[in-house]
């Protein structure tokens, strides 16, 4: 492995030892924005948003602490996370997605955090086409009674992104996406479904590095509950 893959892997080694797993679902986990390099790999860290599948099992309490579509950005039901990512390419094609999330806690991330891996492929040419990906992924706010939790997820998700390079450095992309977790909180445990789409650009500070934005919705639904909208906000530097 190329010395800067065993650097950004001790990275999200780090930030896995310090923190752990996040109940927030950033989705869609992986948004490949065209080819990519098929000699290097690709390492990005930033802060994205998403639902806390585990926020509905709280909806028993009082006064309720779930708030479905009229709270959308409530932070028992939605938060920001840190998210540290490596794309390591295996062949011309297919490259190995590995990454780790912890919620946002300033300074730190604090008490949730998680850990997921998996492939994406394209097809099309380097100025535009799609690029599938499936991805398994695990959280954990360790069983702490935090905002929206106790929460311990497992599950997959799958996306496909249509992207376009229309200048060099420059990518845009509509990722669509859909995941299933089993989700468990206490004694209680359900199966929740998350869906949507993410708009993402990238856009060159230099040779090497890139600023990614990404912004969209989902819908979420966990168990019995209601369907709520979840938004979906990011910002991520990359090299």
């Amino acid at each position: 492995m190329r010395g800067g893959s065993w650097t950004a892997f001790i990275a999200l080694g780090v930030l896995a030892w310090l923190a752990g797993c996040a109940p927030s679902t950033m989705s869609p986990m992986v948004m490949r924005l065209g080819p990519g390099q098929p000699d290097s790999a690709y390492f990005q860290a930033g802060l994205r948003g998403g639902p806390r599948l585990s926020a509905p099992f709280a909806d028993g309490a009082e006064p309720s602490l779930f708030g479905g579509n009229e709270r959308p950005f409530s932070t028992q039901q939605w938060s920001m996370a840190y998210d540290v990512a490596l794309t390591e390419p295996l062949t011309e094609r297919l490259s190995l997605h590995v990454g780790v999330q912890g919620e946002f806690f300033y300074p730190l991330p604090m008490p949730g955090y998680g850990v997921y891996a998996g492939l994406s492929t394209y097809f099309g040419n380097p100025r535009w086409g799609i690029a599938p990906a499936f991805v398994l992924r695990g959280a954990s706010d360790l069983g702490i009674d935090s905002r929206g939790g106790p929460g311990t997820i497992v599950g997959a998700e799958s996306s496909m992104a249509l992207y376009l390079t229309p200048d060099p450095g420059v990518a845009l992309g509509l990722v669509p996406f859909v995941g299933f977790h089993r989700v468990f909180s206490g004694e209680q445990s359900a199966t929740a479904s998350y869906y949507g789409a993410a708009l993402a650009v990238q856009v060159p500070l230099d040779r090497l590095t890139r600023l990614e934005f990404s912004g969209g919705f989902g819908r979420a639904k966990t168990g019995g509950s209601d369907t709520w909208n979840a938004p979906i906000i990011g910002a991520r530097w990359g090299r």
